[in-house]
């Protein structure tokens, strides 16, 4: 989705704020149109981020370039009160790929520390000054701050140091926060698009991971529980709807950051769960597998305990079952909770975590009663994030679990990760010999090498391919040619068996021909990678995406050259040898590198290979 389409859709939910019957006569009062469209980006915000729809009360306007600050106070779940400082800058489509202007950052920082400091002088606005002396006397008793700046703009860039320098200048508990589009847009897509939620930047956000946290469980003539002591020690607990409704209530979806599977605000297992626990409460703990949970630190507890404090935790397996039970809890009077409370009871599995690698496996292992991928485990690391948060800013949008898009919007395909590491694989780091091999690894024993690590298993292949030096434009970049590739009309009859073909063996051989290409005819300088993503963008450089195909034919005749030398004897084994054999495979990349490569035989191509199935479609209707 590019952020020009994303625009699109934001000016659209604007122009519903404007001319709604709530809101309507607000905006009667303003005269121009930017300083409409600011204000009802920051009614779209807060009712989209925060559900606040009373707004009103809380718009600070009067500003002379027509920004618009809402200066408004909340208290979380825990008690503490948040004064939150928000601007917003409405921008015209032509302007949503610039960055936002520094120098503005700069000037809201200067009135916001102003304000912060008591320096601003009250005017006409009785608006502002009323949130203005509440802010004071907020502040007064060390209370925290929040600031908040919107843009359909990219983030600026090099401004970090004006916002350390304004947090350290004010000191206390203040907090400066950018939405840009491409935040919007990502959040936008886990809702629309995944089901699942984003962190509320009008909320406190308590990290789960590293904070002391009460266990409170249920203790009766058995003592209800069950204690493993090694290798690491392990209990089982039947705990409490409460207990599930306070954690989910205090620390959201910090609480399921390595569960593979995190909760979706609506489906229809969570409805299930609820509509159990509500109508039948006693029988809950019949219907549920529970909850299991690992924690940093975890004392020993004696039979008698009925709290006791643990250090982090998160939820590894039933965020479905914790997230609908919270849902449900929240939707009940204290009536209907002392119920739930009395009758139901849930299954708490809780583990002392034993350092990275023990913890990945629990998490594998304990989700393995339903369908789980091996690259599902790995949907949480930092660098799947990074490549899919990129990808969104294309028409193909990065799976990096399965299901993980409920649905997509028109014009866009969804690609499994499976595919973009491949390519990568074979494309930027001439592993086409592995993405075969580990395609047959898969098919004979279920294992995905592609997403495994070589910690668990020798031949595993998840850290050559995802590392600190993986760039996503190099991915996507992989992936146009993959996608160039499959046009080929033996490739489009057999995509389904796509990972055992020798697609993967011209994408290695097509990027040195590239590269050769690329360095006689531009010269050093100009790069594979931006080279490719220009002219998939259809930007011409030497004849747009046309010579990417060019490329690709010419390595397969260079494929095709070197198997018709072999005798009929040999090709089969020769074949075969080439696929799966990393030192046949070497051989022939060493000869493609040696031999010279002229632009005249790269661009006369005619490109005829990718026009035989019309061919036969034409012999055929004859």
């Amino acid at each position: 989705m590019k952020n020009e389409s994303f625009y699109e859709y934001i000016d659209g939910e604007l122009d519903l704020v404007i001319k709604s019957e709530v809101y309507s006569p607000y905006f009667e009062k303003l005269k121009q149109d930017e300083q409409k469209k600011s204000v009802a980006f920051l009614i779209w915000f807060l009712n989209t981020y925060a559900d606040i729809s009373d707004v009103e009360d809380y718009i600070t306007d009067g500003h002379d370039d027509f920004s618009c600050d809402i200066i408004l106070d909340k208290t979380d779940s825990q008690g503490n009160n948040t004064f939150y400082i928000v601007q917003s800058k409405w921008n015209k489509i032509g302007n949503c790929g610039s960055e936002f202007d520094g120098k503005e950052l700069k000037s809201f920082l200067n009135d916001v520390q102003c304000i912060l400091k008591g320096d601003k002088e009250k005017g006409a606005n009785a608006r502002f000054n009323n949130q203005y002396d509440r802010l004071r006397e907020h502040l007064k008793s060390n209370g925290r701050v929040k600031v908040i700046y919107l843009c359909l703009k990219n983030n600026c860039s090099g401004y970090d140091g004006n916002i350390n320098s304004f947090k350290n200048t004010l000191s206390g508990d203040v907090d400066v926060e950018g939405f840009d589009i491409n935040r919007l847009k990502i959040d936008y897509i886990s809702r629309e698009f995944k089901g699942s939620f984003s962190p509320n930047p009008l909320e406190n956000i308590y990290d789960s991971s590293l904070d002391r946290i009460k266990i409170s469980v249920c203790r009766g003539a058995e003592n209800n529980s069950i204690e493993v002591q090694s290798p690491f020690s392990a209990y089982v607990f039947l705990i409490k709807p409460k207990l599930i409704f306070e954690l989910v209530n205090k620390y959201g979806v910090s609480l399921f950051t390595k569960n593979v599977r995190n909760p979706i605000l609506n489906s229809q297992i969570n409805e299930e769960i609820k509509s159990t626990i509500i109508k039948n409460p006693a029988y809950f703990w019949y219907y549920n597998n529970g909850i299991t949970g690992i924690t940093r630190r975890l004392p020993r507890i004696s039979n008698e305990a009925e709290e006791f404090d643990i250090t982090g935790l998160q939820i590894i397996n039933g965020a479905q079952t914790a997230y609908s039970i919270y849902l449900a809890y929240k939707d009940c009077n204290e009536q209907q909770r002392a119920i739930l409370d009395d009758e139901a009871r849930v299954t708490f599995r809780l583990l002392k975590s034993g350092g990275d690698d023990f913890d990945l496996k629990v998490t594998k292992y304990t989700n393995s009663q339903n369908p789980v991928s091996e690259r599902d485990f790995w949907s949480n690391d930092l660098i799947q994030q990074e490549i899919q948060d990129y990808f969104y800013n294309t028409t193909y949008w990065y799976e990096k679990r399965d299901g993980e898009f409920r649905t997509v919007p028109d014009g866009i395909v969804k690609i499994t990760n499976r595919f973009m590491a491949a390519a990568h694989l074979a494309f930027n780091l001439a592993g086409a010999v592995d993405v075969v091999n580990s395609a047959m690894k898969a098919r004979v024993d279920e294992v995905d090498l592609l997403f495994t690590s070589r910690l668990e298993n020798k031949d595993g292949l998840y850290e050559r391919i995802f590392n600190k030096d993986t760039l996503p434009e190099d991915v996507h970049a992989a992936f146009v040619m993959l996608d160039q590739v499959t046009e080929l009309p033996s490739y489009k009859s057999s995509f389904s068996q796509l990972m055992y073909t020798n697609c993967f063996h011209i994408l290695s051989v097509s990027r040195i021909i590239l590269g050769k290409y690329l360095r006689i005819k531009y010269g050093s300088e100009v790069k594979i990678t931006p080279f490719i993503l220009k002219a998939a963008n259809g930007i011409e450089i030497g004849g747009e995406i046309i010579i990417l195909r060019k490329i690709i034919a010419y390595a397969v005749g260079v494929l095709t050259k070197d198997i018709d030398n072999k005798s009929e004897d040999e090709i089969s084994e020769y074949i075969f040898n080439l696929m799966s054999k990393t030192s046949y495979f070497e051989m022939l990349i060493d000869t493609v590198k040696a031999n010279e490569v002229s632009i005249e035989e790269i661009e006369s191509n005619d490109l005829s290979i990718y026009n035989e199935d019309e061919d036969e479609d034409e012999e055929s209707g004859d």
